[in-house]
């Protein structure tokens, strides 16, 4: 994967490791397990949007530590956009389920179905993505740094990507130096790759040497999401994640810049000046056609919703005698309050 922060996962691999990466097996579309969740449906360009849940893990790699901790899970993901730039997004998550590990927990399968990157247009291409499973020791200086990395990856935002981008280099740098700490720090499994998405899949990484495991033979438990190989349980490290399709972006209310362009259409509406409300109309229109956050079809449908919000509020003619909603209160709305999907 070309690009700084891109490149960054195999190479803090092979400074855990100390030395040439590892080709762990990667099956890139397992069969389907019949999840009610994760339906494997046809994913068109900017017809959907994409999500990447972590779905089950097992770790192997950490019973060096003789002692608690913690496990990390690191996503980077380069999708391609319509007339721009690609879109770079990154999470780090310590799910609560991974938190303060010892020993005894080492037989034991997690299942998680953590969102690591949350709702983002389709636009076709390819997506490059890096998806890495950590462990980390418990320690005075490692627990409250992994908690700062996966607070920054919070505030980032993992569906939002003019968001995102500022707080990039700070997740690589914090996972810099999670990873300078070689003796404390261990990587279970890791993949860097690039798919052309068609449908929505179920992946696998298993910490074992590519060639080396007959990958037919993997299944998923549907029970609790398991990697099993040949009907039994797959004694490996290893991390289950899936790309699932969805029509809707429901935190689209909190989309940073509509959420600015609305705050001055709402002012405006409650000023009862119709003029500056046409403006800012105008200009929240503009905001949402541009935005790399939403799929065309949801423009058009935020676009219209908005207007007949302005409609409801400057009715042609007088006024009804009847209406009961003001300007002042059809104003105080929020963006999520336009009930884009009904």
């Amino acid at each position: 994967m070309s690009g700084s922060v891109g490149a960054w996962l195999y190479k803090t691999i092979e400074t855990i490791r100390g030395e040439k990466t590892t080709d762990w097996t990667f099956v890139d579309r397992l069969p389907d397990a019949g999840l009610a969740d994760v339906p494997l449906v046809s994913i068109k360009p900017d017809e959907a949007y994409i999500e990447i849940f972590v779905e089950s893990m097992r770790l192997k790699q950490a019973r060096r530590f003789g002692t608690g901790f913690h496990g990390l899970v690191y996503l980077f993901a380069r999708l391609s956009q319509e007339g721009a730039e690609d879109a770079d997004l990154a999470a780090v998550s310590k799910p609560a389920k991974l938190a303060e590990l010892d020993a005894s927990n080492l037989d034991r399968v997690i299942t998680v179905s953590d969102r690591m990157m949350g709702a983002v247009p389709w636009r076709g291409g390819s997506l490059a993505l890096e998806l890495g499973l950590f462990s980390v020791k418990k320690g005075n200086l490692l627990s409250p740094l992994l908690d700062y990395v996966a607070r920054v990856s919070e505030v980032g935002g993992i569906s939002f990507i003019g968001q995102v981008k500022p707080f990039l280099p700070l997740i690589t740098e914090g996972m810099d130096l999670i990873a300078g700490q070689t003796q404390d720090a261990v990587i279970e499994v890791a993949i860097d790759t690039t798919l052309t998405l068609k449908e929505s899949r179920i992946c696998a990484i298993v910490g074992m040497p590519k060639g080396s495991l007959e990958e037919a033979k993997l299944t998923i438990d549907p029970s609790d999401r398991k990697l099993l190989c040949d009907g039994r349980p797959l004694e490996e490290a290893y991390c289950v994640f899936s790309i699932r399709s969805t029509n809707q972006k429901a935190d689209y209310g909190a989309i940073p810049e509509l959420k600015a362009s609305w705050a001055e259409l709402r002012s405006a509406i409650q000023s009862n000046d119709r003029t500056r409300a046409d403006n800012s109309l105008g200009a929240f229109s503009r905001a949402v056609l541009v935005s790399p956050d939403l799929i065309n079809r949801d423009k058009e449908r935020l676009v219209a919703k908005a207007k007949q919000l302005l409609d409801s509020a400057f009715p042609k003619g007088p006024a009804p005698v009847s209406r009961k909603i003001s300007p002042s209160e059809i104003g105080k709305a929020q963006l999520s309050d336009l009930r884009l999907y009904e």
